[in-house]
């Protein structure tokens, strides 16, 4: 009879030293995976902040590229009746593709894909080429204009579909029409401003 007794009383021993190494073994594979997963949060916190100081060292990159722009050393250039000033490391150019010497027209260049091309056409000629570029650059177009400097500008602004923009100005200056083309610059960039501002008509 006390064997028997000895035996059942061993057997709940054994019972409940199992079911305590159990329960210590899913505490310490929670404990495990509550760990994993704080480093989890942790290092996905890290990654956030990362990407957004690197968002935000682009940010100040780019709004530092876009205000390295200055008119320090400009030349002022005169051609036919228009004078303009020329920033440092841009070209000017006279007349146009069919005549270099034609005082109607001028160019200011940062490249071939960034310009002011300035002319003084016939009235009729002037307007129609404006009608057909505003019917030709509808790309994100919207009205744009004011007064620049001594000249009150009418015109336009466009996309060119990449990111950058572009835009049409007319104006009679005196009795004269003039007519801008640009391309490569939004009409309110420091560029556009700085440049119209120079940009004179010689009566």
């Amino acid at each position: 009879m006390r064997k028997k007794a000895l035996v059942c009383l061993l057997t709940a021993v054994l019972c409940f030293s199992m079911t305590a190494c159990g329960e210590s073994k899913s505490e310490e594979t929670t404990q495990t995976e509550t760990a994993t997963d704080e480093t989890a949060t942790d290092e996905t916190a890290t990654d956030a902040t990362d990407s957004t100081d690197e968002t935000a060292d682009s940010a100040t990159d780019d709004t530092a590229a876009a205000s390295d722009f200055s008119m320090d050393g400009a030349a002022e250039q005169t051609w036919g009746a228009m004078t303009v000033s020329v920033p440092s490391g841009w070209e000017f150019k006279t007349g146009d593709f069919m005549d270099e010497k034609d005082e109607r027209y001028c160019s200011v260049k940062k490249s071939d894909l960034s310009y002011f091309d300035f002319k003084m056409e016939d009235a009729d000629v002037a307007k129609q080429q404006y009608e057909y570029n505003k019917k030709t650059y509808t790309n994100e177009q919207s009205d744009v204009g004011g007064k620049i400097g001594d000249i009150d500008w009418t015109g336009f602004q466009y996309s060119d579909g990449f990111g950058g923009y572009g835009f049409e100005l007319t104006a009679t200056v005196g009795d004269k029409p003039v007519r801008v083309s640009c391309a490569g610059f939004a009409f309110d960039s420091a560029e556009a401003k700085a440049i119209l501002e120079s940009f004179k008509v010689i009566s």
